[in-house]
């Protein structure tokens, strides 16, 4: 076995192909793990690149916890990755996929997973984006007592924002991944497959896709840009979304660093000075979207 993220591993296999194992925290039910490997189901039964599950029944437990097995991708070679995204079609294909998967029926009639509330980070919570944003407020609120005098000032206006975040209530729902993101695809020689699709469900597609704007811009303004294009090939996105595309690309930036203020890994300075830049590159990315999309 070999660790690939906290509670991740590969199982190489002597009488088969290799698994990924993905062991999920004793907070996280096991219906909610369920329910991922329905979603899975779903996926591969309408041929989307996504993981597929290793076992008739996917789901076992261990020491109390959820553990789902499902097949290893097998990706190019590390050096090939660039490559190979970009032939399969890169940036603009990433958002086409994103596309596609928000023109999958995930109506409240639509069978069984799929219909489920998602969207949230599942190191945090499981349901919508605002149980995300609840969850980030619970931390931030434990961590409250441990913060310095020298911080507190920054640590209020930090709590302040998270609890301010726009969650995308009440904007068009779709089937969304809560990080529909490069990091979470794997370049195989056959096209790109998305993983880790713990806490998929039925959410404001918006959601998925301001992070995945936001994800791209911050490496380069442009890389926004062929996302966009992609995404476009499927949804045309609505005026009210438009609208609220800057403070939803705000959301999980802010919680990610709150996540790191309450890990001790940055200090709230730090938090409300980055979310300060974010609010300018969301800004950008908002004006560039809706100039696309009206001209």
């Amino acid at each position: 076995m070999t660790e690939l993220d906290l509670g991740v591993w590969r199982v190489r296999r002597a009488d088969g192909p290799d698994w990924v194992a993905r062991w999920f925290p004793a907070r996280r039910p096991a219906e909610a793990v369920a329910g991922d490997a329905a979603i899975l189901r779903y996926l591969a039964a309408r041929e989307f690149p996504a993981e597929r599950c290793a076992a008739d029944e996917p789901v076992s437990a261990l020491d109390g916890r959820s553990l789902l097995v499902t097949e290893w991708a097998d990706p190019v070679p590390r050096q090939q990755r660039r490559d190979a995204i970009r032939a399969a079609g890169g940036l603009s294909h990433l958002g086409a996929l994103l596309g596609r998967l928000h023109t999958l029926d995930a109506t409240p009639t639509a069978s069984g997973a799929v219909a489920r509330a998602g969207g949230a980070w599942h190191h945090l919570a499981d349901g919508l984006p605002s149980a995300e944003v609840a969850a980030a407020s619970r931390m931030l609120a434990e961590a409250a007592p441990l913060i310095p005098d020298a911080e507190r000032a920054a640590f209020d206006a930090l709590r302040a924002e998270v609890a301010a975040l726009d969650t995308a209530q009440g904007l068009p729902e779709a089937l969304i991944h809560p990080d529909f993101v490069l990091a979470n695809v794997v370049a195989t020689p056959g096209g790109m497959v998305l993983v880790d699709w713990a806490g998929a469900g039925r959410g404001p597609r918006l959601w998925s896709l301001a992070f995945l704007l936001y994800a791209e811009a911050a490496k380069e303004p442009r890389r926004a840009g062929a996302v966009l294009l992609g995404y476009r090939e499927h949804v045309t996105l609505e005026a009210e979304e438009l609208d609220r595309l800057e403070a939803v690309a705000r959301a999980r930036p802010l919680i990610l660093r709150a996540w790191s203020v309450c890990l001790g890994q940055i200090t709230p300075t730090q938090a409300v000075t980055a979310a300060s830049e974010t609010r300018a590159l969301t800004e950008l990315i908002a004006t560039r979207v809706r100039a696309a999309v009206t001209a």
